[in-house]
C-alpha cells in the first residue's frame, strides 16, 4: 500500500535536503525517519542507536582500493532492524548522521523546553 503525506498530519522534527523526520499527529509514540526513498517507524531509542551505527560505520570506512571513497556505496550501515543493511557512501553516512543528530537535539531540546516552563 502506497502512502502519501498530507504536511497536515505530521509534526516535522527535523529536515534537510536529504530528509526529514517527523511525528504522525496520530502516533506520537514513535517517529519517522526518511531519507534515500527509504522510511524508518522508530522510537527514540532506535534512533539512538541508529546513529551509533552510523558513527561505527564511519570509523569503519571505506575499502583500501577504492578509487572514490567519499561516492562508493561500500559502507554496510546498520538499521535498527536486524534483517535489514544499507549500502551507504562515506557521503550519504555524513547526512544520515546530520539528519539523525539533528533529530535528537530537536527532541532533546523540546523535552528541555518543557521542564524549564514548569
Amino acid at each position: 500500500m502506497i502512502q502519501k503525506i498530507s504536511m497536515e498530519e505530521i509534526d516535522i522534527i527535523h529536515k534537510t535536503q536529504f530528509g526529514i523526520s517527523f511525528f504522525w499527529k496520530s502516533k506520537k509514540d514513535k517517529l519517522q525517519v526518511v531519507f534515500r526513498d527509504t522510511g524508518f517507524f522508530l522510537s527514540v531509542e532506535e534512533v539512538k542507536l541508529f546513529q551509533k551505527n552510523v558513527i561505527e560505520a564511519v570509523e569503519q570506512g571505506c575499502c583500501s582500493q577504492c578509487k572514490t571513497p567519499k561516492d562508493c556505496k561500500s559502507i554496510l550501515l546498520k538499521t535498527p532492524s536486524s534483517k535489514i543493511e544499507l549500502a551507504v557512501s562515506k557521503i550519504e553516512l555524513e547526512e544520515i548522521n546530520t539528519l539523525l543528530g539533528a533529530t535528537l537535539f530537536q527532541l532533546d531540546l523540546k523535552k528541555y523546553l518543557e521542564v524549564c516552563a514548569n
